[in-house]
């Protein structure tokens, strides 16, 4: 099984936990802390992956860090390193990140313009997109100045590209199409 799919079932396994324990903010917020401490400790992070290192000083050590805390949390990296999957601690997280905004129907999406959008513009875009989806939006603008103008959106993996380069891209690969060639000698010809 690969590393994401891994990761996606330890979410989801955490995730069902914390929400039968009414946890789930409490957990996504421990949870990340815990992690970007990780992230923050090359030696931390080099402890937790390193294959010479017992998993009972590994379990030890993770009790230590997390004395105090969240005891879901304090299980769940037990049985990472039970199950030799502590590699697989920050993908887990985004995962259960993931699963949590999904169940919150929080959508994120990016918006590319060839110029900062004034604030009343971000915020009718944001309510149309909302209405659009029926879900709670979270907008993060990116300005791109190689644009010649439109905007460009990114919802998950789903691109919708209105900008002036796309269009004229479009317009472009339509006119040297062999179709386009053919109809127009067809037409000469008539």
């Amino acid at each position: 099984m690969s590393e994401g799919k891994v990761a996606r079932v330890y979410a989801a396994a955490l995730f069902q936990a914390a929400e039968e324990e009414g946890r789930v903010e409490a957990v996504r917020s421990d949870l990340g802390a815990f992690v970007d401490a990780v992230e923050a400790s090359p030696e931390l992070r080099q402890f937790l992956v390193a294959e010479g290192v017992s998993d009972p000083l590994k379990k030890q050590v993770l009790l230590e860090l997390t004395e105090g805390g969240d005891q879901l949390i304090r299980n769940f990296l037990r049985l990472l390193v039970d199950k030799s999957r502590e590699g697989a601690l920050a993908e887990t997280f985004e995962a259960y990140v993931d699963l949590v905004e999904k169940a919150a129907g929080l959508v994120h999406v990016e918006v590319v313009s060839a110029v900062p959008l004034p604030h009343k513009l971000q915020a009718a875009l944001k309510n149309k997109i909302e209405s659009s989806l029926a879900k709670t939006v979270e907008l993060t603008m990116t300005v791109d100045e190689d644009m010649l103008g439109g905007l460009k959106l990114r919802i998950g993996g789903r691109v919708a590209d209105a900008s002036v380069r796309h269009r004229l891209e479009k317009l472009r690969e339509s006119l040297i199409s062999p179709m386009a060639s053919m109809e127009g000698s067809v037409e000469a010809a008539s």
